[in-house]
């Protein structure tokens, strides 16, 4: 997928799309558990009735995670047709 940034921005504005900042609200977790294996079933679910569903979201890879518990969210951000 060669598309280029202005391209990618084009196409999320087309559609109603706007950015919005991620909150960390909580640590993960024990509890945490089942919900990341529904979800990670769920995801396996949709790429089954869809091989290409990964196709369809975009990893932009502009945060950085540390060991340490500390996350760069300056440039975090998430696209969505409604506020969350």
């Amino acid at each position: 997928n060669d598309l280029d940034k202005k391209s990618v921005l084009k196409i999320l504005e087309l559609n109603q799309f706007h950015p919005y900042k991620v909150h960390l609200v909580q640590e993960l977790s024990y509890d945490d558990f089942d919900r990341r294996i529904e979800f990670s079933e769920l995801m396996m679910e949709r790429i089954d009735e869809d091989p290409n569903y990964l196709s369809n979201i975009v990893f932009s890879e502009e945060a950085t995670f540390q060991l340490n518990d500390y996350v760069n969210r300056h440039n975090c951000k998430f696209w969505s047709d409604t506020n969350p």
